[in-house]
């Protein structure tokens, strides 16, 4: 079991890594380029906020959301002792909370992100985004499955 953790986390890890990187090079490069013709960049509220989708209940508090965030982390801390105490159809309920509070954060997370930070440019906000995808991403894909391991496996 070790074995799949590992080679599962590394490989979709690396690759959804590599693929915020990517997506964050996109929107500067399409910013620069927009410069250099003398064009307006493209919209900083639209595209996908990665990071407010993964790291929802934490993301929210820091962009102004203080009250939704800490609402929202009940669901989070609720998950870990329903599936402990085996309680199969409260856990779905539930675990669908913070999936569709990340889905919907996702989608609109680059609005709230431009509303308090105030920042207009599409690549300085892709800036002020990354390390909230980055974390999402590593927390997500490394620490999470590892502490699954660590807390399941027979002593």
């Amino acid at each position: 079991m070790i074995y799949a953790i590992a080679a599962y986390s590394i490989t979709f890890g690396v690759l959804a890594l590599y693929l915020v990187f990517l997506q964050h090079r996109r929107r500067e490069s399409a910013e620069e380029l927009a410069r250099q013709r003398g064009l307006e960049g493209g919209d900083a509220r639209a595209g996908f906020n990665i990071g407010a989708a993964l790291l929802a209940p934490i993301w929210m508090p820091r962009h102004g959301m203080l009250l939704p965030g800490a609402v929202l982390l009940a669901p989070y801390l609720a998950v870990g002792p329903l599936h402990q105490r085996e309680m199969w159809i409260p856990l779905l309920f539930v675990g669908a909370i913070p999936i569709a509070a990340g889905a919907a954060l996702g989608f609109v997370g680059n609005r709230i992100a431009v509303e308090h930070t105030g920042i207009e440019s599409r690549d300085a906000l892709s800036a002020s985004q990354l390390p909230w995808a980055v974390a999402g991403v590593v927390f997500h894909l490394f620490v999470l499955p590892w502490a699954w391991y660590f807390s399941t496996a027979p002593s």
